[in-house]
């Protein structure tokens, strides 16, 4: 064998080890893409997910709790929810992104986020409280548009930014899962809250159709909703662990940083960004449509305590295993292909929902099927979603494009709210599902022009 040809063979293997390093290289990518967390990583997000959870029990009062105390407490009509939901809204579109702001350009000895958590848990969840003592309309008003409107988007800006704070892209959608699941207990947490109040606080509604929650009966799920929201803002506090401010890039002051959003041709670098907004917020506005009405339509239902135990038994179980699900498939698969396929199956489901009142009384079967398929509308599709937005959002000012993206949260709910309330009057509350879905299968269109964040081979 010549030199030449010992030299070509030499090339061969060396050119095939190149091929097989390259191959288990992708097979360890692929497998620290798509298999167990970090255990840092993983205990960090349980963290977040307390704080998060946090964030959903109050969410969860406050679009149904708050709503049901103007109707069942004040007898107002359903128009009085409408507006009180569109100013609240309102004010959380100015207040998280002033509070994201502020937060992107702190730099103190306890962090970035943690202190507006603390802060703004300690006083949202005192506020919350003292809701459920309002004699008058202007009142409630006053504490939920007013003094909630502040102080809990000082706490959303610092939870929901500290996510792609803390987590990199590649554990992103499994770490979004976890917290997604812990953050769904909460909402389980004010399920929970709303089976003994229904047990132990309801009347026969003045009308003689379902039931009413008495103002006791808010006083005790506001008060248990409070100081879970309190504890949970010291947890957040003591033990998240952010970057060390050497590590964070030079602080801006707050004109320049909001000067610069309207700074067309620097907003243009961020052009995806913007196009998930919009796919996101056609989403939520089928949300808003839903969410502050839930609870009155299910007390209209005059269910059973029974009956809505055996629905949160077969509800919440599905719920927390698809929203897991999503979270690795959008790492698995890409951000992009789980979310139309889950959005076209979850509206079926949801579209149900609109049959279970009937002239004879609530068909409790029907209940059954569709209150999984409303529960992962409503709480499960943010772990694909919130994972492909977060991939987006520039590392240096993740709270100034939360404020941003609190567009997709707040809008929606004054649009989707006003519709539901006018459907409603004119219609009846049960057709909000099937006005609902048009928005969740119209925003598969806008999802479809957003550019994959995620390389998948």
């Amino acid at each position: 064998m010549n030199l030449f040809t010992k030299i070509i063979l030499l090339d061969e293997k060396m050119e095939d080890k190149t091929k097989i390093d390259k191959v288990l290289d992708e097979k360890l990518e692929e497998k620290t893409r798509v298999g167990k967390l970090p255990k840092f990583i993983f205990l960090e997000a349980i963290i977040i997910g307390i704080v998060v959870a946090a964030d959903q029990v109050y969410g969860f009062i406050e679009q149904n709790f708050f709503n049901t105390y103007i109707a069942h407490v004040l007898l107002l009509p359903d128009i009085y929810v409408s507006i009180m939901v569109s100013c609240s809204a309102a004010m959380g579109l100015v207040f998280l992104l002033v509070w994201g702001i502020f937060s992107d350009n702190t730099r103190s000895k306890y962090g970035r986020r943690r202190p507006y958590l603390l802060i703004g848990g300690l006083v949202t969840g005192t506020a919350a409280i003292l809701y459920g003592f309002s004699p008058t309309y202007l009142v409630a008003f006053l504490i939920d548009v007013v003094i909630l409107g502040i102080s809990s988007n000082a706490y959303f800006a610092a939870d929901r930014a500290i996510v792609p704070d803390t987590m990199d892209q590649e554990y992103r959608g499994r770490a979004n899962g976890v917290i997604t699941s812990i953050g769904n207990l909460g909402v389980l947490i004010g399920v929970t809250l709303f089976l003994v109040s229904d047990l132990l606080f309801t009347v026969p509604a003045p009308s003689g159709e379902g039931n009413f929650l008495t103002q006791e009966g808010h006083q005790f799920v506001l008060t248990f909703g409070g100081i879970f929201m309190i504890i949970a803002s010291i947890i957040g506090f003591l033990l998240i662990k952010e970057k060390p401010v050497s590590e964070l890039p030079p602080k801006k002051r707050f004109k320049e940083e909001f000067v610069e959003m309207f700074n067309f041709q620097a907003m243009k670098e961020h052009k995806e960004f913007f196009k998930i907004m919009i796919a996101y917020m056609v989403y939520q506005c089928g949300v808003g449509t839903i969410m502050p009405f839930l609870f009155i339509y299910i007390f209209a239902l005059g269910l059973t305590t029974l009956q809505l135990f055996i629905g949160i038994v077969i509800g919440f179980p599905l719920l927390i295993l698809i929203t897991v699900l999503l979270g690795k498939s959008s790492d698995k698969y890409g951000r992009k292909k789980p979310i139309p396929i889950a959005i076209v199956l979850m509206s079926v489901g949801v579209a149900l929902a609109s049959f279970v009142k009937t002239s004879a009384g609530p068909n409790v079967l029907l209940f059954f099927i569709s209150l999984p398929f409303v529960l992962v509308a409503l709480l499960g599709m943010p772990a694909p979603i919130n994972a492909y937005s977060q991939d987006l959002l520039p590392e240096d000012q993740r709270g100034k494009f939360y404020g941003i993206l609190n567009i997709v949260f707040t809008v929606p709910q004054i649009i989707g709210s006003i519709i539901a309330g006018f459907v409603s009057m004119i219609f009846g509350l049960q057709w909000i599902f099937l006005v609902a879905i048009i928005f969740f299968l119209g925003s598969i269109v806008f999802f479809k022009f957003v550019k994959e964040t995620m390389n998948i081979e």
